[in-house]
Protein backbone atom coordinates (compact mmCIF):
# COMPACT_ATOMS: atom_id res chain seq x y z
CA UNK A 1 0.00 0.00 0.00
CA UNK A 2 1.39 3.40 -0.99
CA UNK A 3 2.01 5.71 1.94
CA UNK A 4 1.90 9.43 1.17
CA UNK A 5 3.99 12.11 2.84
CA UNK A 6 0.79 13.72 4.16
CA UNK A 7 -0.34 10.49 5.79
CA UNK A 8 3.07 9.99 7.37
CA UNK A 9 3.30 13.50 8.72
CA UNK A 10 -0.27 13.26 9.99
CA UNK A 11 0.76 10.42 12.28
CA UNK A 12 4.13 11.85 13.30
CA UNK A 13 3.45 12.48 16.97
CA UNK A 14 1.84 9.12 17.60
CA UNK A 15 4.47 7.22 15.66
CA UNK A 16 7.47 8.84 17.30
CA UNK A 17 5.91 8.32 20.71
CA UNK A 18 5.30 4.63 20.08
CA UNK A 19 7.89 2.24 21.58
CA UNK A 20 8.62 0.76 18.14
CA UNK A 21 12.19 -0.31 18.91
CA UNK A 22 13.58 -2.12 21.90
CA UNK A 23 15.24 0.72 23.80
CA UNK A 24 18.02 -1.49 25.18
CA UNK A 25 19.34 -2.24 21.69
CA UNK A 26 21.14 0.41 19.64
CA UNK A 27 20.40 0.82 15.94
CA UNK A 28 23.33 0.13 13.62
CA UNK A 29 23.70 2.26 10.49
CA UNK A 30 26.02 0.25 8.29
CA UNK A 31 28.02 2.24 5.71
CA UNK A 32 29.52 -0.14 3.11
CA UNK A 33 32.48 2.15 2.40
CA UNK A 34 35.55 3.44 4.22
CA UNK A 35 35.13 6.42 6.56
CA UNK A 36 35.25 9.86 4.98
CA UNK A 37 33.01 9.34 1.95
CA UNK A 38 29.66 10.99 1.29
CA UNK A 39 27.49 8.20 2.74
CA UNK A 40 29.66 8.05 5.86
CA UNK A 41 29.56 11.82 6.34
CA UNK A 42 25.76 11.97 6.13
CA UNK A 43 25.35 8.99 8.47
CA UNK A 44 27.51 10.68 11.09
CA UNK A 45 25.82 14.03 10.52
CA UNK A 46 22.28 12.79 11.19
CA UNK A 47 23.14 10.21 13.87
CA UNK A 48 22.87 12.54 16.92
CA UNK A 49 19.66 14.05 15.55
CA UNK A 50 18.10 10.62 15.06
CA UNK A 51 19.00 9.74 18.63
CA UNK A 52 17.34 12.88 19.94
CA UNK A 53 14.26 12.67 17.71
CA UNK A 54 13.57 8.95 18.16
CA UNK A 55 14.91 8.53 21.68
CA UNK A 56 17.01 5.65 20.48
CA UNK A 57 20.76 4.98 20.39
CA UNK A 58 22.33 4.87 16.90
CA UNK A 59 25.89 4.01 15.91
CA UNK A 60 27.83 3.88 12.63
CA UNK A 61 29.66 0.82 11.34
CA UNK A 62 31.89 0.95 8.26
CA UNK A 63 32.27 -2.30 6.35
CA UNK A 64 34.06 -1.53 3.09
CA UNK A 65 34.81 -3.74 0.14
CA UNK A 66 33.67 -4.76 -3.35
CA UNK A 67 32.25 -1.31 -4.18
CA UNK A 68 29.87 -1.57 -1.24
CA UNK A 69 28.59 -5.08 -1.90
CA UNK A 70 30.09 -6.64 1.25
CA UNK A 71 28.38 -4.26 3.66
CA UNK A 72 25.20 -4.22 1.61
CA UNK A 73 25.01 -8.02 1.75
CA UNK A 74 25.36 -7.88 5.55
CA UNK A 75 22.29 -5.66 5.79
CA UNK A 76 20.33 -7.81 3.34
CA UNK A 77 20.86 -10.78 5.66
CA UNK A 78 20.24 -8.90 8.93
CA UNK A 79 17.13 -9.38 11.03
CA UNK A 80 14.31 -7.12 9.72
CA UNK A 81 13.63 -5.62 13.13
CA UNK A 82 14.64 -2.00 12.53
CA UNK A 83 17.99 -2.35 14.30
CA UNK A 84 20.17 -2.58 11.16
CA UNK A 85 20.07 0.05 8.42
CA UNK A 86 22.09 0.66 5.26
CA UNK A 87 23.41 4.09 4.26
CA UNK A 88 24.70 3.78 0.70
CA UNK A 89 25.02 5.20 -2.79
CA UNK A 90 23.53 3.61 -5.89
CA UNK A 91 26.76 1.64 -6.39
CA UNK A 92 25.73 -1.56 -4.62
CA UNK A 93 22.02 -1.23 -5.32
CA UNK A 94 21.53 -0.37 -9.00
CA UNK A 95 24.99 -0.43 -10.65
CA UNK A 96 26.70 -3.62 -9.45
CA UNK A 97 23.90 -5.97 -10.64
CA UNK A 98 24.71 -4.99 -14.23
CA UNK A 99 28.48 -5.47 -14.05
CA UNK A 100 28.53 -9.25 -14.36
CA UNK A 101 29.96 -9.69 -10.84
CA UNK A 102 28.62 -12.35 -8.43
CA UNK A 103 25.68 -11.00 -6.43
CA UNK A 104 24.71 -12.54 -3.08
CA UNK A 105 21.58 -10.40 -2.68
CA UNK A 106 18.74 -9.10 -4.83
CA UNK A 107 18.72 -5.29 -4.60
CA UNK A 108 15.08 -5.04 -5.64
CA UNK A 109 13.77 -7.73 -3.29
CA UNK A 110 16.07 -7.81 -0.26
CA UNK A 111 15.65 -4.21 0.94
CA UNK A 112 12.92 -1.91 2.19
CA UNK A 113 13.70 1.69 1.18
CA UNK A 114 13.46 4.21 4.01
CA UNK A 115 14.37 7.48 2.29
CA UNK A 116 16.41 9.04 -0.45
CA UNK A 117 18.52 11.72 1.27
CA UNK A 118 20.74 13.67 -1.11
CA UNK A 119 21.87 13.99 -4.67
CA UNK A 120 25.49 14.94 -5.22
CA UNK A 121 27.33 16.21 -8.27
CA UNK A 122 30.39 14.19 -9.29
CA UNK A 123 33.45 16.34 -9.98
CA UNK A 124 36.99 15.91 -11.30
CA UNK A 125 39.85 17.01 -9.05
CA UNK A 126 43.60 16.65 -9.46
CA UNK A 127 46.68 17.01 -7.29
CA UNK A 128 48.05 20.58 -7.40
CA UNK A 129 51.21 19.32 -9.13
CA UNK A 130 49.29 18.08 -12.18
CA UNK A 131 50.12 20.57 -14.99
CA UNK A 132 46.53 21.34 -15.89
CA UNK A 133 44.33 24.15 -14.60
CA UNK A 134 41.35 23.48 -16.87
CA UNK A 135 39.64 20.40 -18.19
CA UNK A 136 40.83 21.23 -21.71
CA UNK A 137 44.43 21.23 -20.46
CA UNK A 138 43.86 17.92 -18.67
CA UNK A 139 42.43 16.36 -21.83
CA UNK A 140 45.44 17.61 -23.82
CA UNK A 141 47.79 16.17 -21.18
CA UNK A 142 46.02 12.79 -21.31
CA UNK A 143 46.21 12.72 -25.11
CA UNK A 144 49.93 13.46 -24.95
CA UNK A 145 50.52 10.71 -22.38
CA UNK A 146 48.15 7.82 -23.18
CA UNK A 147 48.08 5.23 -20.39
CA UNK A 148 50.33 7.33 -18.15
CA UNK A 149 47.67 9.23 -16.19
CA UNK A 150 45.67 7.62 -13.38
CA UNK A 151 42.38 8.42 -11.69
CA UNK A 152 41.04 7.13 -8.38
CA UNK A 153 37.49 6.19 -7.48
CA UNK A 154 35.56 4.69 -4.58
CA UNK A 155 35.76 1.25 -6.18
CA UNK A 156 34.84 -0.74 -9.25
CA UNK A 157 31.19 -0.15 -10.06
CA UNK A 158 30.80 2.98 -7.99
CA UNK A 159 29.09 6.05 -9.44
CA UNK A 160 32.34 8.00 -9.58
CA UNK A 161 34.06 5.07 -11.33
CA UNK A 162 31.24 5.13 -13.85
CA UNK A 163 31.67 8.90 -14.19
CA UNK A 164 35.31 8.38 -15.11
CA UNK A 165 34.58 5.60 -17.58
CA UNK A 166 31.86 7.58 -19.35
CA UNK A 167 34.28 10.52 -19.56
CA UNK A 168 36.90 8.23 -21.12
CA UNK A 169 34.37 6.82 -23.56
CA UNK A 170 33.14 10.26 -24.63
CA UNK A 171 36.66 11.67 -25.08
CA UNK A 172 38.50 8.57 -26.31
CA UNK A 173 41.17 9.07 -23.65
CA UNK A 174 43.35 6.32 -22.18
CA UNK A 175 43.41 7.05 -18.43
CA UNK A 176 44.00 4.20 -15.98
CA UNK A 177 41.46 3.54 -13.23
CA UNK A 178 42.73 2.88 -9.67
CA UNK A 179 39.92 1.65 -7.37
CA UNK A 180 39.88 2.20 -3.60
CA UNK A 181 37.58 0.96 -0.85
CA UNK A 182 35.48 4.08 -0.72
CA UNK A 183 35.88 7.80 -1.39
CA UNK A 184 37.37 8.25 2.07
CA UNK A 185 40.30 6.04 1.01
CA UNK A 186 40.68 7.59 -2.45
CA UNK A 187 40.94 11.20 -1.29
CA UNK A 188 44.19 10.73 0.73
CA UNK A 189 45.74 8.98 -2.28
CA UNK A 190 45.15 12.08 -4.39
CA UNK A 191 46.21 14.50 -1.65
CA UNK A 192 49.48 12.57 -1.27
CA UNK A 193 49.85 12.37 -5.10
CA UNK A 194 49.86 8.59 -5.18
CA UNK A 195 47.18 9.02 -7.84
CA UNK A 196 47.02 12.25 -9.79
CA UNK A 197 43.25 12.66 -10.13
CA UNK A 198 39.89 11.37 -9.00
CA UNK A 199 36.23 11.58 -9.79
CA UNK A 200 34.41 12.10 -6.50
CA UNK A 201 31.46 13.76 -4.83
CA UNK A 202 31.37 17.52 -4.40
CA UNK A 203 30.18 17.20 -0.79
CA UNK A 204 33.17 15.10 0.25
CA UNK A 205 35.78 17.04 -1.73
CA UNK A 206 34.75 20.65 -1.08
CA UNK A 207 36.83 20.98 2.16
CA UNK A 208 39.95 19.84 0.29
CA UNK A 209 39.22 22.18 -2.62
CA UNK A 210 38.88 25.09 -0.20
CA UNK A 211 42.11 24.15 1.59
CA UNK A 212 44.01 23.86 -1.69
CA UNK A 213 45.10 20.24 -1.22
CA UNK A 214 43.36 19.39 -4.50
CA UNK A 215 42.25 21.55 -7.41
CA UNK A 216 38.96 21.13 -9.21
CA UNK A 217 38.85 21.12 -13.01
CA UNK A 218 35.16 20.60 -13.77
CA UNK A 219 31.81 19.60 -12.28
CA UNK A 220 29.55 16.92 -13.69
CA UNK A 221 26.17 18.61 -13.30
CA UNK A 222 23.94 20.00 -16.01
CA UNK A 223 24.61 23.46 -14.63
CA UNK A 224 27.42 25.00 -12.61
CA UNK A 225 27.28 24.36 -8.89
CA UNK A 226 26.25 27.35 -6.77
CA UNK A 227 29.00 26.26 -4.36
CA UNK A 228 31.64 26.51 -7.14
CA UNK A 229 30.16 29.09 -9.52
CA UNK A 230 33.49 29.80 -11.24
CA UNK A 231 34.13 26.14 -12.10
CA UNK A 232 32.73 25.11 -15.50
CA UNK A 233 30.84 21.89 -16.13
CA UNK A 234 32.40 19.05 -18.10
CA UNK A 235 29.83 19.66 -20.82
CA UNK A 236 30.74 23.30 -21.30
CA UNK A 237 34.46 22.41 -21.17
CA UNK A 238 34.40 20.49 -24.42
CA UNK A 239 32.49 17.27 -23.66
CA UNK A 240 28.90 18.14 -24.64
CA UNK A 241 26.18 15.95 -23.17
CA UNK A 242 28.27 14.77 -20.21
CA UNK A 243 26.48 14.53 -16.86
CA UNK A 244 27.36 12.68 -13.66
CA UNK A 245 25.58 12.75 -10.32
CA UNK A 246 24.95 10.32 -7.49
CA UNK A 247 22.46 9.77 -4.69
CA UNK A 248 22.72 8.67 -1.09
CA UNK A 249 19.87 6.88 0.64
CA UNK A 250 18.85 4.84 3.67
CA UNK A 251 17.44 1.31 3.44
CA UNK A 252 16.42 -1.48 5.81
CA UNK A 253 16.24 -5.26 5.30
CA UNK A 254 13.17 -6.47 3.44
CA UNK A 255 10.26 -7.54 5.66
CA UNK A 256 10.99 -4.78 8.18
CA UNK A 257 7.52 -4.03 9.63
CA UNK A 258 5.80 -1.03 8.08
CA UNK A 259 5.31 0.80 11.42
CA UNK A 260 9.09 0.73 11.94
CA UNK A 261 9.75 2.00 8.40
CA UNK A 262 7.26 4.80 8.92
CA UNK A 263 8.83 5.74 12.24
CA UNK A 264 12.34 5.67 10.78
CA UNK A 265 11.32 7.71 7.76
CA UNK A 266 9.76 10.44 9.87
CA UNK A 267 12.81 10.52 12.13
CA UNK A 268 15.16 10.79 9.13
CA UNK A 269 12.99 13.46 7.48
CA UNK A 270 13.07 15.54 10.66
CA UNK A 271 16.83 15.02 11.10
CA UNK A 272 17.55 16.15 7.53
CA UNK A 273 15.59 19.36 8.14
CA UNK A 274 17.52 20.22 11.30
CA UNK A 275 19.32 23.54 10.63
CA UNK A 276 22.72 22.13 11.62
CA UNK A 277 22.30 19.32 9.08
CA UNK A 278 20.57 21.24 6.32
CA UNK A 279 22.92 24.22 6.39
CA UNK A 280 26.05 22.08 6.28
CA UNK A 281 24.81 19.89 3.42
CA UNK A 282 23.73 22.86 1.33
CA UNK A 283 26.97 24.71 2.05
CA UNK A 284 28.98 21.73 0.82
CA UNK A 285 26.99 21.32 -2.38
CA UNK A 286 24.51 18.54 -1.64
CA UNK A 287 20.92 18.72 -2.85
CA UNK A 288 18.56 17.55 -0.09
CA UNK A 289 15.92 15.32 -1.65
CA UNK A 290 14.34 13.52 1.31
CA UNK A 291 11.64 11.20 -0.03
CA UNK A 292 9.06 8.77 1.27
CA UNK A 293 9.86 5.04 1.07
CA UNK A 294 7.56 4.66 -1.93
CA UNK A 295 9.20 7.59 -3.74
CA UNK A 296 12.64 6.14 -3.04
CA UNK A 297 11.56 2.75 -4.35
CA UNK A 298 10.53 4.35 -7.64
CA UNK A 299 13.94 6.03 -7.91
CA UNK A 300 15.69 2.68 -7.31
CA UNK A 301 13.57 0.90 -9.91
CA UNK A 302 14.09 3.67 -12.46
CA UNK A 303 17.85 3.79 -11.95
CA UNK A 304 18.08 0.01 -12.01
CA UNK A 305 16.55 0.08 -15.49
CA UNK A 306 18.78 3.00 -16.55
CA UNK A 307 22.01 1.26 -15.59
CA UNK A 308 20.74 -1.93 -17.18
CA UNK A 309 20.87 -0.07 -20.49
CA UNK A 310 24.56 0.66 -19.77
CA UNK A 311 25.36 -3.00 -19.12
CA UNK A 312 28.02 -3.29 -21.84
CA UNK A 313 29.86 -0.20 -20.60
CA UNK A 314 29.70 -1.39 -16.99
CA UNK A 315 31.08 -4.85 -17.83
CA UNK A 316 33.90 -3.28 -19.81
CA UNK A 317 34.79 -0.94 -16.95
CA UNK A 318 35.94 -3.64 -14.55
Amino acid sequence: MTITRRAMIGGLAASLAAPALAQARPVRILVPFAPGGGADLIARLIQPHLQQILGQSFYIENRAGAAGRIGTDAVAKAEPDGHTLLMTTESSIVISPHMGVPMSYDPLKDFAPVSLLTRNVVILVVHPSVPASTLQEYIALARAKPGELFYASSGVGGPNHLAGEIFKQMTGLNIVHVPFQGTGAAIPAVISNQVGAMWGFLAGLIPHIRSGTVKVLATGGRERSPVLPDVPTVAESGVPGYEAASWIGLLAPAATPQPLLTRLWMGVDAAMQAPAVKDLLLRDGSDIVTSTPEEFRRVIEGDYAKYGRLRDLLKGAQ
